[in-house]
């Protein structure tokens, strides 16, 4: 089907305001939304801020996903910082760079996909920007709210190590997209959580008052672990077994299939959006998966009983 041809830029502002419309979500804290020189948001208890940018050929590959998939994985990204640090959000920015071949029907369904997803993280898209470029981009920038921000510097020892979410799941989906199975049924599960992945908002909000640290794993859990680690000055000690019995069996078959160790992916992939914490066994909250404890030490020790396993590395942008 032949595309259609873009419109202007005032044009295409309207009709995502109109896509962005057709989604209802319930807003409370937004006074003003699109249409305006910018937002006007009501009083916040503590605002906590993230953005997140997502690029065509680096992030994603438009033969992967539909354009309403790139939207919505794009606004789960930035969310899945918020919930790190147990922030509900309330609202999101987005920042378009389009190429000249980019069509209004393209732009609809990316749209869709944006308010889509801020729809499930509780929040409205309330403005942004458009403009022309080489390279396809999207910049989300989310606000969020908390009482009590969590921060990844404040893990003690002793406390358990928590997981939400599940890890490798992601990973396993883009190495099979990578091998042109995009349609394959036994990696169905994967080829989803990749493609339309799920901030930990509720898990994250849910940590108030119970956890003492927090961080998002989306570039792997042996780099963002560290990241905790390093921050809090602890040890991250990893059981290894622990792990594997959080593993769903449909990712375990999923990895073996690819000639992939499950418990290796798990540890070095990245775009997973689960939700690592720390906190003590006395206040640990409901759904929360035990999968180590915080020690004295540095870094990230991932021991199988007594033996130690060699450490992994994570997604590094600036790495090869």
């Amino acid at each position: 089907m032949p595309r259609t041809s873009p419109t202007s830029e005032f044009q295409r502002i309207a009709a995502i305001q109109r896509e962005l419309s057709r989604v209802r979500v319930a807003a409370p804290h937004v006074e003003l939304g699109i249409g305006d020189d910018a937002a006007v948001l009501a009083p916040l208890k503590r605002s906590v801020w993230t953005v997140d940018t997502q690029v065509d050929g680096v992030h994603f590959r438009r033969d992967w996903l539909t354009f309403e998939d790139v939207g919505y994985r794009a606004v789960q990204a930035a969310a899945s910082d918020l919930a790190a640090m147990a922030a509900r959000p309330v609202g999101a920015l987005v920042s378009l760079t389009l190429p000249p071949e980019f069509s209004d029907r393209d732009l609809a369904r990316l749209s869709r996909g944006q308010a889509l997803a801020a729809r499930d993280c509780g929040c409205a898209v309330v403005g942004g920007n458009l403009s022309r470029a080489p390279c396809f981009s999207i910049t989300t920038t989310l606000l969020g709210e908390a009482k009590r921000p969590l921060l990844r510097s404040t893990a003690r020892v002793g406390d358990e190590l928590w997981l939400f979410g599940e890890l490798g799941l992601s990973a396993l989906g883009l190495r099979a997209l990578m091998r042109g199975l995009h349609r394959s049924r036994a990696l169905a599960p994967a080829l989803q959580a990749w493609r339309r992945p799920r901030a930990q908002i509720a898990a994250g909000i849910a940590l108030q008052g119970r956890a003492h640290a927090g961080i998002d794993i989306s570039d792997g859990f042996s780099g963002d672990a560290a990241h905790l680690a390093k921050a809090s000055g602890v040890r991250v000690r990893l059981d290894a077994e622990l792990l594997e019995a959080t593993f769903s069996a449909a990712y375990q078959a999923g990895a073996r299939s690819l000639g992939i160790e499950p418990l290796t992916l798990a540890l070095s992939g990245g775009e997973d959006y689960a939700l690592l914490a720390t906190g003590p066994r006395s206040r640990r909250p409901r759904g929360a998966r035990v999968i180590g404890a915080i020690e004295r030490g540095r870094g990230v020790a991932v021991w199988r009983g007594n033996k130690r396993l060699p450490p992994l590395a994570s997604h590094d942008h600036f790495s090869r």
